[in-house]
């Protein structure tokens, strides 16, 4: 426990210490206190600004959406910037802001193309090539102004940066568009009831479902299935074979349907189909040999709705390591889903009626403009 306590304040400090040493572009022009490491007087500069530009991956949440992006740094170390005190002054302030921005211009181009790379592994090389972009900039700044000894030309130099950081916004989300195909799948569980004749010799149903979806634009294709547990409440014969009161039957009902998302929002999903479906009934396995052979199908129509409430969503912006340039938009749904067809049998028949609670799952590939 002592050890764990220990751990835990060692991580604190570190990460309290950590936030000390970083000054971001985003907290606002620099300031004297900004510098507050002992100067190096053998130095000919008179100031000395330390600065960092990084990158990483991050992981963040905004309302039910998790998104994954590339996020970049561009920050100073106050606690080894340095200005000789005898030489502050106005412009001398404004020289290190200019060299801030000059690297906030080339952390914002890198963000911009860490968005666009074909694969995380070129991201390593993406920002290799920015950084001596920025070492070249401020060379080429340090040499019009001598280093900070010669700020005639300061005001042109500001407003010059000035005019590029205008025009180059920071990308922090970047804007997408959707492809028009998509995929799901989903599992869960529901319940049956019959109407008509069929409901004198079958019981209600205990039902596990599973699908697939495939989507066009609006446009849906449903894959499903059901498989259920029900029993024979009274005797009957179909197809020539006796059914025994009693005895425990399974029930599968699979169909392919279209549907048409009349509703798709933030968080609501709303989509009628219809189809052609198979509804069979057979005896179950424990029942013994002698009802091998007691199986009954029927073909028919088979309708209902589904009602998708969006519970969480997520971004990929980063490209996926599986699959290059592979980027994501993916829904986890909660999904309603009724389902009714009419089994008609040569000594029994009527209405199906079935009610499921599922998980859904459904994405759509991204492109980045």
């Amino acid at each position: 426990m002592k050890q764990a306590l220990i751990i835990f304040l060692v991580f604190i400090s570190y990460h309290c210490l950590s936030q000390d040493n970083e000054r971001l572009w985003e907290q606002g022009k620099l300031t004297w206190d900004d510098f507050q490491a002992e100067p190096l007087f053998s130095s000919p500069n008179d100031s000395e600004l330390s600065y960092q530009l990084s990158y990483s991956t991050t992981r963040t949440k905004s309302a039910d959406t998790v998104i994954l992006k590339f996020k970049t740094k561009n920050y100073i170390n106050p606690k080894i910037s340095w200005i000789k005190e005898s030489q502050k002054s106005e412009k001398l302030l404004r020289y290190n802001q200019v060299i801030f921005n000059i690297i906030e211009l080339n952390r914002r181009k890198l963000q911009y193309d860490l968005h666009r790379i074909e694969s995380v592994y070129q991201s390593e090389s993406v920002f290799n090539t920015h950084n001596e972009n920025l070492n070249y900039d401020l060379r080429l700044f340090y040499e019009k102004t001598k280093s900070g000894n010669n700020l005639s030309d300061l005001d042109s130099l500001e407003n010059k940066i000035s005019r590029k950081l205008e025009a180059n916004p920071l990308e922090i989300i970047p804007e997408f568009t959707e492809k028009n195909l998509g995929f799901g799948f989903n599992l869960g569980l529901g319940t049956g009831l019959f109407s008509g004749t069929i409901n004198e010799y079958l019981s209600p149903t205990f039902n596990f479902i599973y699908g697939f979806d495939i989507a066009y634009k609006n446009a849906i294709l449903f894959l499903n299935g059901s498989l259920s547990s029900s029993k024979v409440k009274r005797q009957f014969t179909e197809n020539q074979l006796l059914w025994n009161e009693g005895i425990k039957t399974n029930i599968a009902i699979l169909d392919v349907s279209l549907g048409y998302a009349l509703v798709d929002n933030a968080k609501h999903k709303l989509t009628p189909y219809a189809g052609m479906g198979v509804f069979e009934v057979s005896v179950a396995e424990n029942e013994g040999e002698a009802f091998n052979d007691h199986r009954i199908t029927d073909f028919g129509l088979i309708y209902g709705l589904n009602y998708d409430f969006k519970f969480r969503k997520s971004l990929r912006f980063t490209p996926a390591p599986y699959a290059n340039g592979y980027r994501e938009k993916t829904e986890n749904n909660i999904r309603a889903r009724l389902y009714i067809t009419h089994p008609n049998f040569e000594n029994m028949n009527g209405t199906s009626i079935n009610l499921a609670i599922s998980y859904s799952f459904f994405g759509k590939i991204i492109n980045i403009k």
